[in-house]
């Protein structure tokens, strides 16, 4: 028997949980399991990882789902994993612009370099990747930009040549900073170019990641996860604390003067 995506939507919503799956309702699902689950007493969240068939096409994704959940007891809560560096943790700025471009690409090489060190990664030399880490037989190369611009869109498509080369054996990365403003490239253009690409991207498994400006410990998920379960659930947790960063980012500008 079939299951479409419409099915799963109808399960959940048959078992009291206000979430549905963000893809359309004809596709069909191959495959799902549960990576994370974090329950309360009124609400659930849960990380599946998703094998879906589009027009003959096996898709592969991870997909966060979190929504209210009618229960008859209250359920006690399991431990949610934090942002929380132990063994390679980068001194933070306490500044949101850069002196010079130089400055902000070796704050972002130094961040995620950093990141894939803390997962057990080890940092090797490529000729195709500004940061590149392996943790076994399994790779991550990174490019970064300044900002979400032509250079930008250079190093994205760099980024999905390698995935046509390499294949799922790696993960791919494009490092910028999460607030570009600084750097002279409003908030608004930044999220403009991200919504523009993220279907590219994300159809190649390349995501997009924004180093704190401030914080080189923090980097924020724009587009799709690593499949590295360490990075996952670190990226599933940025995720979730993006939106009130940028919220306070957005409050605060106009109280600054400049960077």
């Amino acid at each position: 028997m079939t299951t479409t995506v419409a099915d799963v939507n109808k399960a959940f919503h048959g078992k009291k949980m206000a979430i549905q799956l963000p893809y359309p309702e004809d596709w069909v699902v191959k495959d799902m399991q549960i990576l994370e689950k974090n329950d309360t007493a009124a609400t659930v969240k849960v990380l599946l990882a998703m094998e879906l068939i589009r027009e003959g096409k096996l898709i592969r994704d991870t997909c966060y789902l979190e929504g209210p959940i009618e229960r008859e007891q209250q359920v006690g809560s399991v431990e949610v994993p934090t942002l929380e560096k132990t063994k390679y943790v980068l001194p933070v700025r306490n500044r949101l612009g850069f002196a010079a471009e130089t400055e902000a690409l070796d704050h972002l090489k130094q961040a995620f370099a950093s990141l894939l060190q803390e997962h057990d990664y080890l940092i090797e030399e490529h000729p195709d990747a500004d940061v590149y880490g392996t943790l076994g037989q399994r790779g991550f190369f990174a490019m970064l930009a300044v900002r979400c611009d032509s250079s930008a869109h250079e190093k994205a498509q760099h980024l999905i040549e390698l995935r046509k080369k390499y294949k799922h054996l790696n993960d791919y990365g494009l490092v910028v900073p999460a607030f570009q403003e600084p750097l002279d490239l409003p908030l608004s253009q930044q999220e403009a170019w991200v919504q523009a690409h993220v279907d590219s991207l994300s159809s190649h498994r390349v995501g997009i990641y924004g180093v704190d400006n401030s914080d080189p410990n923090r980097i924020y998920p724009f587009t799709v996860y690593p499949q590295v379960r360490g990075l996952l659930r670190y990226f599933v947790t940025a995720s979730r604390q993006w939106m009130d960063v940028r919220a306070q980012f957005i409050l605060s500008r106009g109280d600054r003067d400049g960077w």
